[in-house]
């Protein structure tokens, strides 16, 4: 199966015409498609979830009818209110934008969707969790077949595939990559690492979290905590884990994957 899927994307990243010109994710200003893409690679590269916001709030203030902008500080945002607002809006204003843009948007409705239903504690269905993952494989499937270098959607693609597939099928298309000669970006061999760990390989995750560390060269980085901290989850290891990722936490207080990982920490040392 995992086989098959690999096979069939890269047939259709073959036939389908592909853009060397990078996206403008729907606004005119140079300044605020820099302030977007810096909060992604502050948020995926990084693990800085609080500058990520800063850097996204920016971009809407240099554009406002930025709606992939918008779409981004309602999935960061932690006011309820806010994140309500956005969706109404960005929701009436889909039909606006180009069709690129609209597939990408039409996935982080999805994503803010689900966001606020979990901060809100509501019930999220597996239907629900489905169904988002189906329009996410297919919009970022498609995105990328046309701009095939947009990184950071990349990176959520990868996402999407693990959370499909597993964390094989999530290894063996980034393999693809790396054969083909391309260079994974930070948070795509931190999520290498976290997949290795849940198929077990932990020498191996080790090894590939030393790779990050070395390639960001800067320990102050809530990303190498993280993934540090998730290998020790998946480890078993649940008190080290807890001082990662307070570690974690005590750099950006804001990383919310740190947040959600610690709950399930503290939920499995209830047990012991």
């Amino acid at each position: 199966m995992n086989l098959l899927l690999s096979l069939v994307f890269s047939l259709s990243l073959f036939l389908s015409p592909q853009r060397n010109e990078p996206f403008h994710y729907g606004t005119k200003s140079p300044e605020a498609l820099a302030n977007y893409l810096k909060g992604w690679e502050q948020i995926l590269d990084r693990g800085e979830w609080t500058l990520a916001e800063a850097s996204f709030r920016k971009a809407v203030d240099l554009d406002s009818s930025f709606l992939l902008g918008w779409s981004q500080v309602g999935r960061i945002s932690k006011n309820p209110e806010e994140r309500a607002r956005i969706f109404t809006r960005l929701s009436a204003q889909k039909s606006e934008i180009g069709s690129w843009e609209k597939k990408l948007l039409e996935v982080y409705l999805g994503s803010l969707e689900l966001i606020d239903s979990k901060d809100r504690g509501l019930t999220i269905t597996p239907e629900q969790v489905r169904n988002f993952y189906q329009v996410s494989e297919r919009n970022f499937s498609d995105f990328l077949k046309v701009f095939p270098d947009e990184t950071y959607v990349q990176s959520e693609y990868i996402e999407v595939i693990h959370g499909i597939y597993g964390p094989e099928a999530g290894l063996d298309s980034l393999k693809k990559q790396t054969s083909s000669g391309k260079k994974l970006n930070p948070f795509l061999i931190s999520y290498t690492a976290q997949m290795q760990a849940e198929k077990k390989e932990f020498e191996l995750a080790f090894q590939t979290t030393s790779q990050l560390e070395k390639m960001l060269n800067d320990s102050s980085l809530p990303i190498i905590w993280f993934t540090y901290a998730f290998i020790q989850f998946e480890r078993g290891d649940f008190a080290e884990a807890e001082k990662l990722l307070d570690q974690t936490l005590r750099l950006d207080g804001n990383h919310t994957l740190a947040q959600r990982l610690k709950k399930r920490v503290e939920e499995k040392m209830k047990g012991f």
